[in-house]
Formats: C-alpha cells, structure tokens, sequence
C-alpha cells in the first residue's frame, strides 16, 4: 500500500517530511510504545504506529530503517523529532485518533490493497 493511503485513512492532520511522501510503499505495519519492541522488528518497508513524541523514537526508526512514524493521540510532535527525521529521511505523521482507532483504520487500508 501507498502512504498516501493511509494519510487519507488517518485524515492526517500534520506531515513531517519529503513533499513527495505520499508514494512511499509501506509492506508491514507494527504499534508499539516499547521501543525494545520496535528495535526487535526486522521488516521492510514498516510504518510505525506509537503515542510517543521522544526522539528516541526517531533513533530508533533510524537504526532498523523505518519508512515512516505515526504519532497517535493528537500528541505534539517535537522539533528535535522533526530534525533527526528529516536527517535519517523518515516521514512524520501526526493523527488526532487514538492509537487503536489508528491501528484500525490502517488495518482497513491494508485489507483493501
């Protein structure tokens, strides 16, 4: 599926990243807050979904090479997290929908690719 797709699902609200995000393949998808979670995951292509606005988060993106993050819970994404994103070239998206909702509403664009 395109990130397009989603950013369309998730009605996202603010974007962090290349203007030309939106054809950015995403194969897999995973939620966590964990970070020693999201450092265990070995897939391409991902898309992180997490209500955590460090920029550890970011770092680690960073270190297992993730496409993109979604910021869920209207929560602020912060400066630090926009720089390290634009240095490692990952794509922030920010959504007013809880974390579950979001899982939801990318699970139905994921079903209809």
């Amino acid at each position: 599926m395109k990130l397009k797709q989603i950013q369309e699902a998730l009605e996202i609200d603010s974007l962090y990243g290349s203007v030309d995000c939106g054809n950015l393949d995403i194969n897999s998808v995973f939620t966590s807050d964990l970070l020693s979670d999201v450092l265990m995951c070995e897939l391409e292509n991902l898309l992180l979904i997490t209500s955590l606005t460090t920029e550890q988060v970011i770092r680690s993106a960073g270190i297992i090479g993730i496409t993109a993050v979604v910021v869920t819970n209207n929560k602020a994404v912060t400066r630090g997290m926009i720089k390290l994103a634009e240095e490692q070239d990952i794509v922030i998206l920010q959504t007013r929908f809880p974390t579950y909702e979001t899982c939801l509403r990318v699970g139905r664009v994921m079903e209809a690719s």
